[in-house]
């Protein structure tokens, strides 16, 4: 089952970015279920009024729509905190980030994905072994996987052999791939690119953002 996460991060900036970027998500989270988009978690890292960053997480592929959100989101605003002298430019990034997911116990595996063959067996095992085709070549077309088992006496056995052996490699691929998400989605946190903003934003009077320029 494919998904995808919609981050908006705060990368290292300060609380004035970290409050933009709860606001962003509030954001978000209205526009998406306005275009029936429901997410399936939001996970916030750090205090959910000044978080770090903000992640939602979709069934599916991410709409064009919401693609034209990547990039770098700028509040103007003078922080009421600081000098007069002090910036009033805050930064957040957005971003999209695909996914693969898989159930923790098994992976789903296709019979039109694999094309198997049988060959005969050497090894120990006698006549038996060594006159019918018991062993097995079996090849996952979409990861490129091939697996040839002969370690049992019947076809059945050893293609069953194979079929969870590549079930096993299947899913040391799919943990592998979840480590290099969650060590992408920690960098991410603080990782923030400064340049021409996809969208800019002021605050009204109650607080609120209230978008000043278009999308790109």
């Amino acid at each position: 089952m494919s998904e995808f996460v919609l981050q908006v991060s705060a990368g290292v900036g300060p609380v004035e970015v970290r409050r933009f970027v709860s606001k962003l998500a509030e954001r978000f989270e209205r526009i998406c279920v306005e275009n029936g988009l429901s997410p399936r978690d939001i996970t916030f890292h750090g205090d959910e009024r000044e978080p770090r960053s903000v992640s939602f997480r979709f069934g599916g592929a991410p709409p064009a729509w919401l693609r034209d959100e990547e990039g770098t989101h700028v509040l103007i605003h003078r922080s009421r905190e600081r000098s007069k002298a002090s910036r009033k430019r805050w930064f957040a990034a957005v971003e999209l980030l695909d996914t693969v997911t898989s159930s923790d116990n098994e992976v789903g595996i296709s019979k039109d994905d694999i094309v198997v063959s049988a060959c005969r067996a050497s090894g120990p095992g006698g006549q038996h072994v060594n006159k019918t085709s018991s062993a097995i070549r079996l090849h996952h077309l979409p990861s490129g996987i091939r697996i040839r088992s002969s370690s049992e006496r019947s076809q059945k056995a050893n293609m069953d052999h194979a079929l969870r052996r590549l079930g096993a490699v299947l899913r040391e691929r799919v943990t592998e791939t979840r480590a290099h998400e969650r060590a992408g989605h920690r960098s991410n946190h603080y990782r923030l690119i400064r340049g021409n903003a996809v969208r800019s934003y002021r605050l009204d009077e109650a607080g609120a953002l209230e978008l000043e320029l278009p999308v790109r």
